[in-house]
């Protein structure tokens, strides 16, 4: 009997809850991919892991981003990812720094709020 990888388990967990999710059986998974029924029991029991064109192929198949099938994690969208940027950058800064960027971000945030010269819509105020 194989020995299964800890990897393998986790991506063979991963592909099965995405194939549940889309209602899909083994038999209808393997049959859109183009692969047995037993080769979709291997892989989603861990007992080997699938090749990279067949974790394309899954993922396409099964409406899912690679990044949930081989790490777990769901993809991030634009603003979550300019968010991650932001905490890694401020994930270097000492306590004192963080004060200090929280006052001026504060701040900021006040001034851009301030209705500008020639702005016009709903987000001005009504002359009095």
């Amino acid at each position: 009997m194989r020995e299964k990888k800890t990897i393998n388990i986790a991506i063979g967990r991963r592909i099965q809850q995405s194939r549940e999710q889309a209602g899909l059986t083994q038999e209808e998974l393997a049959e859109r991919i183009d692969r047995s029924t037993q080769f979709i029991s291997t892989i989603e029991r861990g007992l080997a892991g699938p090749s990279l064109e067949t974790v394309l192929h899954l993922c396409e198949v099964l409406g899912t981003s690679t990044e949930w099938i081989l790490r777990g994690r769901a993809p991030l969208s634009e603003s979550n990812l300019l968010a991650v940027s932001i905490l890694e950058k401020l994930s270097a800064l000492s306590p004192a720094q963080l004060l200090f960027y929280d006052q001026m971000t504060g701040e900021l945030v006040k001034l851009l709020q301030q209705p500008r010269p020639g702005d016009s819509g709903a987000d001005s105020e009504p002359d009095s």
